[in-house]
């Protein structure tokens, strides 16, 4: 215990009341939470180097355009790839088409037919397991913006 803690114990005596509330004020702290300082501290950031506080809010406010344009990139980049794997699986579905039925026409019609099939039948299952996810992921996003219902009993109501 630092020196100048032990006088001031000394002064107050033996009671554990004064004792704690002593104890409490030496050693109270404040805690603040975000992605600037809080406004005190950015008025001492200002007294101690004039400028800084403004320094501070731009650099919050560059970074904060910077995830934005992260996120946008992102975005961009999710959607192009989308679409292009649409694209993608629509072509190679119109060759899978065209060759079942240039089997059919050519004298190989079970060749034919069971190639197309199990274009169609990949094709369904495509979007059968796209939706499947889609409605996952909607019932979770759903599921994690509500507050948790309380498994207690139920109020009494008089």
């Amino acid at each position: 215990m630092p020196p100048a803690l032990q006088d001031m114990f000394k002064q107050f005596g033996p009671d554990p009341q004064q004792a704690f509330s002593l104890v409490a004020a030496a050693f109270s702290a404040s805690a603040y939470s975000g992605p600037l300082p809080s406004p005190q501290h950015l008025r001492e950031y200002e007294e101690v180097l004039p400028g800084s506080a403004d320094r501070i809010l731009k650099m919050a406010e560059g970074q904060a355009q910077h995830r934005q344009d992260l996120e946008k990139t992102a975005v961009d980049g999710g959607n192009r790839r989308s679409w292009w794997g649409l694209w993608l699986g629509f072509a190679i579905s119109l060759v899978v088409l065209g060759l079942s039925a240039g089997l059919i026409l050519a004298g190989a019609p079970v060749a034919g037919t069971i190639l197309g099939s199990v274009d169609l039948v990949a094709l369904a299952t495509v979007f059968v397991v796209g939706r499947s996810e889609q409605r996952r992921e909607r019932v979770e996003k759903d599921q994690g913006s509500h507050f948790p219902t309380p498994t207690g009993p139920p109020p009494v109501s008089n």
